[in-house]
C-alpha cells in the first residue's frame, strides 16, 4: 500500500469484488489478480483511492455517498477536462475510464493512471461548451456565495461583507477566456523525484473556462496566510519556507512565461476571491461532516477555518494595492528570492535600529573630533553589530558567507548607503580572524600583500573589472577577467 494511503474509511467502503470484475471486463485488471485498495488522506471533495495488483496500479476518484450540494462533485467534468489535457500533452495522469453505473461501487467514478495550461486555446482542446466563457468573476462570486449559504451552519458577518465587497469590485475587464484549473495549489502538483519540474497536475473537478489570473491568485494565496494559521496542515503559511519562490518572483515568472506585463491591477480582487472560495470549500467540507459523508477524517476541523478565512480576505481586499514587481520587471536586475528576503530584513533593521541611532553617533564624532577618541568605535555601533549578527545580517558582502549574489548585495549596499555608518554595522569580521591576521600584522610578525593586474586596463581598483555585455535572446552574457593574489 502507498505510504500516503490508509485503509478505506467506513463511510466509503465499497464492494472490491464487483469493482475487480468490472475492471477485468474493461481489460484493466484480471479476475485472477490479487487486488488491494487504500484511501488517500487528501481529496476532501471527491474520495480518492489507490487500486493495486502485483503488476498494475490505478487511482479511482468517486462521488461521495449521501446527500450532496447541487452542482458539486462533478467527476464527469473532471474526467472530461483531464482527458482533453492528456491528449494535448499536458502533465496530467492519463484518464482511463468513466463509469456512471452506481451499482458497481455505489456512486459514479472514474479511473486514471497512477502516477502546460493557460497558454492553450480552449478550442484546441476540443472542449467546446465546457464552461461559460466571459464573465467568469461575476459567476464565481455568485456560485460560491450560493454554495456557502447552502452549506452554512451559522451566520458569519465577515462572509456576508466579503461577498458584497466582491460584487461591488468586479474587474472592469473580465472577457479573457482560457482553461482555468480552479484548485491550482502546490498539493495538487506531483513533482519529479530528482528534477525541478512538475510531472502531473491533479484534481480538475473545479476546472472551467474564464479568467486565468484566478489560478495565479489561488496559487499565491498561502503566501498571505498569517503565521499562526495552522488549523489545517495543508493550509499553513509559506512565510520564510526555504525554497518557495516569493510572491514577486512567482508573478514575474508567470507574466514572463505568458508574455504579459508584470502588473496586475486586480490582484487584490482575485486574492480575496480565492480566499472566499477556500472559505466556501471549507464550509462545504464541514457540512459533509455534519451529514456524515465527509471524505477525510479531519473534516470536523474545517468548521474552524471559515471565519478566520473571511476576516483575512477582507484585510487583503482593503490593503493598499501596489505593484510588487515594479523593480523586478527587467530580468537584467532581478534579485534572487533570498536576496529579496534579506533586503527586506535589512530595511526593517535600518528602520528599527540604525536610523534612530544616527543623532547619537554624530554627536560622538563631533564631541571627539580633536581627540584620539575619534578613532574609537562608539559603543552604540558595537551594540548594533551584535544585533545585526544575531539577526543573521552579517558580512552580507561575502557570497560564500551570505549566500547572496553580487546583484543581491548591490541592492543592500544601496539601502545601507542611506546612512553614513550603516555599512559598518553589517560588515565586520569575527574576533578570531582579527587575532589570526591583524594582531600579527601590527606586531610586525607578518606582512600583507595584494597584487593585481587587469589586461589592457590600468586600474588599481580590485573591484573595477572591464567587461563585455552581449544580449543572448532574453538573457545577457557578461565576460571579464582580472588576476590577483594575496598572502602573507
Amino acid at each position: 500500500m502507498d505510504d500516503q494511503t490508509t485503509s478505506v474509511r467506513e463511510p466509503h467502503i465499497f464492494n472490491i469484488d464487483k469493482l475487480q470484475k468490472y475492471l477485468s471486463v474493461k481489460s484493466l485488471l484480471s479476475n485472477n489478480d490479487k487486488v488491494t485498495v487504500g484511501q488517500y488522506s487528501f481529496g476532501q471533495s471527491n474520495p480518492t483511492f489507490l487500486i493495486q495488483s502485483l503488476k498494475r496500479s490505478y487511482v479511482l476518484r468517486k462521488k461521495p455517498p449521501g446527500e450532496l450540494l447541487p452542482g458539486a462533485h462533478k467527476v464527469d467534468r473532471e474526467y472530461r477536462v483531464q482527458k482533453a489535457l492528456f491528449l494535448a500533452g499536458f502533465p496530467v495522469p492519463q484518464p482511463l475510464l468513466h463509469c456512471t453505473d452506481v451499482d458497481i461501487i455505489g456512486t459514479e467514478f472514474y479511473i486514471m493512471e497512477h502516477v502546460k495550461l493557460h497558454s492553450l486555446p480552449v478550442a484546441s482542446l476540443k472542449l467546446e461548451g465546457y464552461g461559460k466563457g466571459s464573465g467568469y468573476s461575476r459567476r464565481q462570486v455568485s456560485t460560491w456565495t450560493k454554495q456557502y449559504r447552502a452549506a452554512a451552519h451559522k451566520d458569519i458577518p465577515d462572509m456576508n461583507s466579503l461577498s458584497e465587497w466582491l460584487i461591488r469590485n468586479l474587474p472592469d475587464n473580465d472577457d479573457e477566456v482560457t482553461l482555468v484549473h480552479g484548485d491550482f495549489r502546490i498539493d495538487n502538483l506531483i513533482f519529479h523525484a530528482k528534477e525541478a519540474r512538475v510531472i502531473a497536475v491533479l484534481d480538475w473537478e473545479l476546472s472551467t473556462t474564464g479568467q486565468p489570473m484566478a489560478d495565479l491568485a489561488y496559487f499565491l494565496m498561502p503566501h498571505f496566510w498569517p503565521k499562526d494559521f495552522n488549523i489545517i496542515s495543508s493550509m499553513g503559511s509559506l512565510k520564510e519556507v526555504e525554497g518557495i519562490p516569493s510572491v514577486e518572483d512567482l508573478i514575474s515568472i508567470y507574466c514572463n512565461c505568458r508574455g504579459i506585463p508584470a502588473s496586475i491591477p486586480d490582484l487584490n480582487f482575485y486574492l480575496a476571491l480565492s480566499v472566499f472560495k477556500m472559505a466556501g470549500i471549507a464550509q462545504g467540507i464541514y457540512a459533509r461532516f455534519l451529514l456524515g459523508n465527509a471524505s477525510a477524517p479531519n473534516a470536523a476541523q474545517f468548521g474552524q477555518c471559515v471565519e478566520p478565512l473571511a476576516t483575512m480576505a477582507l484585510k487583503i481586499a482593503q490593503r493598499t494595492l501596489s505593484n510588487p514587481t515594479k523593480d523586478m520587471e527587467d530580468p537584467l536586475f532581478r534579485q534572487t528570492v533570498k536576496g529579496h528576503t534579506v533586503l527586506q530584513q535589512v530595511k526593517d533593521f535600518m528602520r528599527q535600529y540604525v536610523l534612530p541611532a544616527q543623532e547619537e553617533i554624530q554627536e560622538y564624532y563631533i564631541k571627539h573630533a580633536q581627540s584620539p577618541q575619534r578613532w574609537h568605535t562608539p559603543q552604540i555601533i558595537k551594540d548594533l553589530q551584535v544585533k545585526a549578527r544575531a539577526a543573521g545580517l552579517w558580512n552580507l558582502f561575502l557570497p560564500a558567507v551570505s549566500g547572496l549574489s553580487q546583484l543581491d548585495y548591490a541592492y543592500i549596499a544601496e539601502e545601507t548607503g542611506h546612512c553614513l555608518f550603516a555599512p559598518e554595522v553589517f560588515n565586520c569580521q569575527a574576533p578570531e580572524q582579527k587575532r589570526l591576521w591583524l594582531q600579527p600584522l601590527l606586531r610586525g610578525e607578518i606582512r600583507s600583500c595584494f597584487c593585481m593586474t587587469e589586461p589592457d586596463v590600468a586600474s588599481s581598483d580590485a573591484t573595477n573589472i572591464e567587461c563585455t555585455l552581449d544580449k543572448d535572446g532574453d538573457n545577457y552574457i557578461i565576460n571579464g577577467k582580472k588576476w590577483w593574489s594575496s598572502g602573507r
